[in-house]
């Protein structure tokens, strides 16, 4: 079985945020939490992860780039590197709220990207040592 390309990984990464993105969007798929109220436009998606609309548009913007990344970029690494340190900076911010202030996160939000930041990280490291060998091969 073919392994799957950074490429398809990088799409279907991105297809994950920008369906969470619309979710997030959705009352059915939105409970509000009672602590934040509607007003705000805050709740819980799938009644675990805090989001409101600036989060939202955050997970919108990344899929569009994770799609875009994935199939237009000469170098799909570069858009996993810079993704882990987004994700790491993110997860950093959460222990410090000022920084994310904005973005309404909860402990399932920052567990949820911490994973993400690892997965990225990984796919980066991944990709460049699949580019190295595929060099070192095409030399002989």
């Amino acid at each position: 079985m073919q392994q799957p390309s950074i490429r398809n990984i990088g799409l279907a990464f991105g297809l994950v945020y920008l369906l969470v993105g619309l979710l997030g969007f959705l009352p059915e798929a939105n409970v509000i939490s009672h602590r934040h109220g509607a007003v705000h436009g805050e709740g819980l998606l799938l009644g675990i992860f805090a989001v409101n609309s600036v989060h939202n548009i955050a997970h919108l913007a990344l899929g569009a780039v994770l799609v875009w990344g994935g199939q237009f970029s000469k170098s799909p690494q570069k858009i996993f590197e810079i993704l882990a340190l987004v994700f790491f900076i993110l997860v950093a911010g959460s222990f410090i709220a000022p920084i994310v202030e904005g973005i309404n996160l909860n402990l399932p939000d920052t567990f949820l990207h911490l994973a993400s930041t690892a997965l990225a990280a990984w796919l980066s490291f991944k990709s460049s040592k699949q580019v190295t060998v595929l060099t070192a091969q095409s030399l002989r």
